[in-house]
């Protein structure tokens, strides 16, 4: 078996164990839920160039799927699951591990090989994790969150994308469902990252099947061409057809 054959094992095992088919996350993980956005948790895996700690972070997301919120394995689990050796696990975990709790998003308890990982909500905040779907005595259903749907690893996308084409991924799911924009020129105003991580991801994601677009043209008349393009995008391919299940089910699961 090669190493990308055992990782995609350890991380089918894994997904199978969790019960769901995909992993709910806050939008406040991509981007500020104040008026004007701004740069949420996610910008810091781009800035940092922090593959292993994003996908280290999804991953502990995909396993801790209840209460309590964790997931305990022996650190050449989590090796394999990076599709690392085991013997660079230490040096790799001992690095990724504090910059993520660093980052408030997780507690992690190492007690030699075994490593413990807390969640915390997604938001950086520090704040003990909840199912950001759960309702609550004070606030009631939450609800502001997108799926990861467990597709980004049964289909292999993982290891098809690089850090920026992953991030764009989970910004696109952010998006409202059907047509969105995300203009290239305020990337680092409304997520924190460069336009040409963007840019590239965007590209990405259209030939990897997962992402279209269609340009749109509007009068500008004080404008120097006299007419303004605007590019909007829509989810396509598997994303698509999962996104279309699911609104298909709540049609059929609401109230007459």
């Amino acid at each position: 078996m090669t190493t990308a054959d055992q990782q995609q094992a350890a991380i089918q095992a894994l997904l199978e164990r969790s019960g769901r088919d995909g992993v709910p996350l806050r939008r406040s993980f991509t981007q500020l839920r104040t008026r004007g956005g701004g740069r949420g948790p996610l910008a810091a895996f781009v800035t940092g160039r922090r593959r292993n700690a994003f996908d280290l972070y999804l991953l502990a997301h995909a396993a801790a799927s209840a209460p309590p919120w964790d997931v305990a394995l022996d650190a050449a689990v989590w090796a394999r699951l990076l599709g690392i050796s085991a013997s660079s696990a230490t040096t790799v975990l001992g690095r990724q591990w504090p910059w993520l709790e660093k980052q408030r998003l997780v507690e992690a308890q190492i007690h030699e090989r075994n490593h413990k990982v807390v969640l915390l909500r997604e938001d950086g905040s520090g704040q003990p994790y909840t199912h950001p779907g759960a309702s609550t005595p004070t606030e009631g259903a939450e609800g502001d969150y997108f799926t990861l749907p467990h597709l980004y690893w049964h289909a292999g996308w993982y290891g098809q994308m690089d850090l920026a084409t992953r991030v764009v991924l989970l910004i696109a799911l952010s998006r409202p469902p059907g047509e969105f924009i995300l203009p290239i020129e305020h990337a680092a105003n409304w997520y924190g990252f460069s336009a040409e991580s963007m840019r590239h991801g965007l590209k990405t994601l259209q030939l990897l099947g997962l992402l279209e677009h269609r340009t749109l043209t509007f009068p500008a008349p004080l404008s120097r061409l006299g007419y303004r393009t605007e590019r909007r995008y829509r989810l396509s391919g598997p994303l698509a057809s999962y996104y279309d299940r699911d609104a298909a089910d709540a049609a059929t699961d609401a109230p007459a």
